[in-house]
Formats: C-alpha cells, structure tokens, sequence
C-alpha cells in the first residue's frame, strides 16, 4: 500500500469518524444517552488520530521530495532546505486546509479528553459543534483540496517555494496565525453549547475565557510575526499597510479583544451579555471572512493573497452557515441574553468595558468597510476603487486613541459607579506621566496631533498599568515588611489573572508606543556610491566597500558590503543585496538592518552599474520599530500569565494580613 493511499485513507477515516461525532453527539444530547456520549468521545479522539496520520504522511512526502505529489511538486524543490520543505505543508490551498483540520481535531480531542472530565456538560454538545467544523474541513480535503492529489508524468523536481516565503519567520508566523483563527472556533461551541443548553452564566464563562485567550495570544504573536517579515522581506521599509490580508487576521482580533472587555463585566455584573454573545460569534466568524479574503483573490489588491485558488468559495458557504445557525441560535435562546440590571453610569468600570467592546465593533466595521470597498465601489459605482492608507489611518487612529485612553482610566474606575474627584486622584500622576511623554514626543518630533496624542495617551496609559503594580507591592510590603520586589513578585502571584491582563495591556502599549515612535522622525533617502565613498546618512557615516556575489545553492546573492559608523555605531558591517533565483524575472531583496533600541538603519539594495563600480542604496532611518517586536513578547508573557492564574489561592498564615490589605485594595476589582 502507497503512503498516498494510506493518506487518503486517513482523511477518508477523519470525515467518516467527524460525521459519527456531530450526529452522534447532538443525538446523544437529545436522548441523553450516556453510552453514546462516550462512543462520541471515543470518535472524536479518533479524528485527531486520522488528520494526524494524513499530516504526517503529506509531511514525509515533502521532507523525502515525492514530486508525483502536486502539493509536494507545486511548493518545493531539491535545493530546498528541509525546513522550508516541511513548511509547505501550509504554502498551498491543500495543505493548509488539512492543517487547518488537523489544529481544529487536536482541539476537539483535547475537549472530548481533558475537558471532558470537568465541563461535561458543556463539551457534550461543543464537541459536536467542532465536528461539524470538522466535516467542513476533512470534506473539503476529501474533495476540493486533495493534498495527495497526483501529477501526471514522473517529475525529478519540484517549482520550488516562493522566494519571498524563505524567511525563518514564515515558518513560525503561519502556524501561529491558523492556532489563533482554528482557535476561535473553541469558544464559539463552547458559548453555542451553554447558550443552547441555558447553562448560568458563572458555569461557562471561565472556560470560554481561557480558550478564546488561549486563541487571543497565538493570533496577536502571529499579527506582529507578519509585520516583523513584512518588515524583512519585502524592502519597503515598513511592517503594515492595511493590506486586505493583514486586515483579514486583525478583523477577529478585534473582535476577540472586545469580548475579552465585555466578559470581564458579565461575570462580575452579569451585564453587557448580548454584546459578550455578539463579539463571541463575531470573531469566529471573522476568521470564515479573512480565510476568503486570502483564498478566494476576490480582492486582487492584496500583495500577500492566494489569487486563483478554489478553496474560497467553500469558506464563503461556511460563513453563512455558522452565520444562519447562530443567528438562529441566538434568536431562540434571547431570553438567555438579557442584563440581570441595565448600565445605570457609564462613568464606571463597566461602562470603561462597554465603551471599549463599542470602539472595538466600530473598528471592525470600518476595517471590513475599507476591505470590501473594491467590490462595494464594483457594485454601486461600476469601478473598482482601492481605499489607501490614509483613509484606515484616517479612520482608525481617533477609535485606537479612544481605546488607549479607556486603557488609562480602567484601572483607576470602579464597578457600579465612580466619583469623578476619586479617579482624578488616582490618575494624578500618569496624567502628569503621560504630559511629559507627550511633550517629549512632540520635542523629538511628533508634530502632528495624533502622533502627539498616540505619545500623551499612551504614556498616560502605561504609567497607569505600572502603577497597579507598585501599588499592590507597596501595600503588601508595609503589611508584611517584605523587601519591594519579593512584595511585587507575591502581590502579582496572588492574582495572577488580573496583573497578566495587566502586562498584556502594557504589551498593547508598548506597541502602540513602537507605531507612534516609528511614524516620527522617520525618513528615506537614496545614495549612489562609488567603491571607497563615504556617505552622510543623518547621524551615520556608510561607507561602500564594493560588491560581491554569494552563492546559496539553487540561489545566488549580489550584496554591498557597507562599513556604518555613527548613530551609536562603533563600527558595523551591513550588507543589503538582490537575490536571484532560477525561473525567476525579479530578484528578491535581502534586506540589511541595523536594529536598535531608539532606531534601526534599514538598508535596501536598489541596483547597481554592470561592473560593480558603483551602487544605488536606499536607507530608512527608522525609530523605535523594535518596540513593536518586544511587544509580541510581553503580550505572550502576559497571555500566559494570565492564563496559569486560575482560582485565588488561599493565602498562608503568614501573608494574612498582606492578603487582607490587597483586597481592601482591590476597589472592587474581580
């Protein structure tokens, strides 16, 4: 028997064995058989172990070269390296929707294994959920997408990856994205589960916040790990820009953040419930419309789409499938979604986290409007036109200022009600923070309102984050007389889940800080150097030292070698080149940066005189980019951190006093 066969066999088991699971769960529920239930399970784990068998096999295709194999012949070659040669299994439509199923049948079976034990009655009826997902996927593989689909004739080498996705970034970031997309789905069936089953509020919501966190980390490190190889790749300078599938991954971000927001106050108030379910159901449904947008090439503006690819349409129907059956759902169970009380003071802790899940909606429908613009303009106007990056700019940055400023203030709000003289108090002195690093900003160069704002803001709203901490320290060491940072390290392990929140706001920040700063004082000029000159690039001195070309195995590069001096350099070497490689027109560009903590020197190979005499190089001087990469990975510190909180613990007897002081501290807080 042929591996192709035992792959397509696996994937055949996987439908098969996602059919018995959704039928034989939702019958299950309505007989309230305890045997099938547990044959159910049994099934689920069962899928995991086919989509397994089917990604290890298609894997071993690509690491051993079988190009008979169209998803192996398509995406590599000989000269690849193994690396890049096992991460093709997500650079094509059928590799990547059987791992897309894959991710989603491990979630299905961690559910029906290890939640099965503890939230039995709400997996009975999730799992199901997912296996109907789980149908979607394993049929499309099965019929749309064959990831062992053969090719005639007997080819000895494949095309090869594009070169643009030779990056160690492309390994890391694809996984990352599809864990947080795949990953919505979990707390969309759990939330379906409960909502269907009238299960109270308190009995769910703990779980649908740690699987939609879980999803929330994987997607926002994935979001930054586009930007950082947007960044190193593709020689522009820059790391977004409101491109159709960098949008496609912000849209159930966004909504995933909101509901994060808006859960915080059903479980402490049971309040803002019909905003929690719409936001649950929206992020899972985002990530149906961002998959289109990459497949379907319905948006051809896109540098990073899929154009021409078949699997969008069927996303498309999924869309509207989830998007009929929960409305049906929420129709049904609305009694479900009604406030115990109504929102009486927004100038409260509740009414910070309803204003920031109501900034959030906005976001995404201003972000999906500019998206969809080109067929909305197709339809209404006849034309195709392309909103730029001055309308999203335009648009977002006052609703992103919006949600940095409720940032600030949240910590210092209280539930119920807040006293306007009391949280002017507690923000005294960030709002003085904040003054400086606006004024600060403005002095370095932020001279436009919103970068002097994103600066005022967001200072504003990072020493507010900060302040949480040094308070709770300051209070558990003057009732225990521990040394500050054993208080800090004690007061943040006592609550984890609220001081984790607490550093992945900082995480934000600190990013939003990275965007400002890079947007100020930046700029890019082009030099054209003889070999041995000597250029001014703002406060560096470049020096070309010539040309070389380097062969890679099936590529070859043409890089300058540049001596930098200055700009806090001692001396440096750079080397920006073009590369080349067989059966393509353009060359690549590799990029050459010098990173830093205030500024990166980001060079770029723009051409060079066919003796090598001379060479045109472009420079971007730009601030404070790394802080948007350190922000990736203060958001995982704080998503794990969060996430290992859990329940309070009980305090010893020696921290008893400590324990008292921090929750009269809490001003309510949950």
């Amino acid at each position: 028997m042929s591996l192709v066969l035992v792959g397509r066999l696996a994937l055949l088991l996987a439908l098969l064995s996602a059919a018995y699971t959704a039928a034989g769960g939702f019958w299950a529920h309505k007989t309230n058989n305890p045997r099938l239930r547990e044959s159910v399970r049994g099934a689920a784990l069962g899928i995991a172990l086919a989509m397994t068998a089917a990604v290890l096999v298609l894997e071993y295709l690509l690491a051993t070269g079988d190009f008979s194999v169209a998803a192996v012949f398509n995406h590599t070659n000989r000269g690849l390296p193994l690396a890049y040669r096992l991460a093709a299994l997500w650079g094509g439509d059928s590799g990547s929707v059987l791992f897309w199923g894959w991710l989603l049948s491990l979630y299905t079976a961690w559910a029906a294994g290890i939640g099965w034990r503890s939230e039995r009655r709400i997996t009975a009826l999730a799992v199901p959920i997912l296996a109907l997902m789980l149908v979607f996927f394993a049929g499309v593989s099965n019929v749309a997408a064959d990831p062992f689909r053969l090719i005639a004739g007997h080819p000895t080498n494949g095309s090869g990856l594009d070169p643009l996705l030779q990056n160690p970034v492309m390994v890391i970031h694809p996984p990352a994205m599809y864990t947080g997309l795949i990953g919505m789905g979990v707390p969309f069936a759990l939330f379906m589960s409960a909502l269907w089953q009238r299960l109270p509020s308190e009995s769910w919501t703990p779980l649908v916040r740690r699987w939609l966190l879980f999803a929330w980390m994987f997607l926002s490190a994935a979001i930054i790990l586009g930007g950082w190889w947007a960044y190193m790749e593709l020689g522009w300078g820059g790391y977004w820009e409101w491109d159709p599938v960098e949008n496609a991954s912000l849209l159930p971000w966004l909504a995933a953040t909101g509901f994060l927001h808006t859960l915080q106050a059903q479980e402490k108030r049971g309040m803002l419930r019909t905003w929690s379910a719409g936001l649950v159901v929206a992020a899972f449904l985002l990530t149906q419309v961002g998959t289109y947008i990459t497949r379907s090439g319905v948006l051809p503006n896109s540098v990073h789409s899929f154009a021409g690819t078949g699997v969008g349409p069927y996303f498309f129907g999924l869309f509207w499938a989830g998007l009929v059956g929960s409305a049906l759902v929420l129709y049904v169970r609305r009694d479900q979604l009604t406030d115990r009380q109504p929102l009486h003071d927004t100038f409260s802790r509740e009414g910070v986290l309803f204003l920031m899940a109501f900034l959030m909606a906005v976001l995404v429908v201003v972000v999906e409007f500019g998206t969809f613009y080109p067929i909305i303009s197709k339809a209404l106007l006849g034309t195709t036109v392309v909103l730029k990056i001055g309308f999203f700019n335009t648009m977002t940055v006052p609703l992103f200022l919006g949600v940095v400023a409720l940032m600030g203030m949240a910590p210092a709000m209280s539930w119920r009600s807040s006293k306007w003289n009391i949280v002017a108090q507690r923000l005294r002195w960030p709002w003085l923070i904040g003054l400086a690093g606006g004024v600060a900003g403005y002095l370095w160069g932020a001279r436009s309102l919103g970068l002097f704002l994103g600066d005022l803001l967001a200072v504003f709203a990072l020493a507010a984050t900060v302040q949480e901490f040094t308070r709770a320290a300051s209070i558990r060491r003057r009732a225990t007389g521990e040394p500050w940072g054993v208080a800090l390290v004690r007061a943040v392990n006592h609550n984890r889940r609220r001081f984790g929140a607490y550093v992945a706001h900082a995480a934000f920040l600190i990013v939003v800080l990275g965007v400002v700063g890079s947007h100020t004082g930046n700029y890019a000029v082009v030099k054209t150097f003889r070999v041995g000159q000597t250029e001014s690039v703002g406060p560096y001195r470049v020096t070309f030292q010539g040309l070389e070309t380097v062969p890679h195995g099936t590529y070859q590069t043409t890089r300058a070698a540049l001596v930098v001096n200055g700009g806090g350099l001692v001396r440096d070497a750079l080397a920006p080149g073009l590369e080349f490689f067989p059966g393509s027109s353009q060359p690549v560009a590799h990029v050459a940066i010098q990173g830093g903590w205030v500024q990166d020197l980001y060079t770029v190979l723009v051409g060079y005189s066919p003796g090598g005499t001379t060479a045109n190089v472009e420079f971007f001087v730009n601030p404070m980019v790394s802080w948007i990469w350190i922000g990736m990975y203060v958001i995982v510190l704080g998503s794990l951190l969060t996430l290992l909180g859990g329940g309070r613990p009980r305090p010893k007897a020696g921290a008893a006093v400590a324990a008292g002081s921090l929750w009269r501290a809490r001003r309510d807080e949950a």
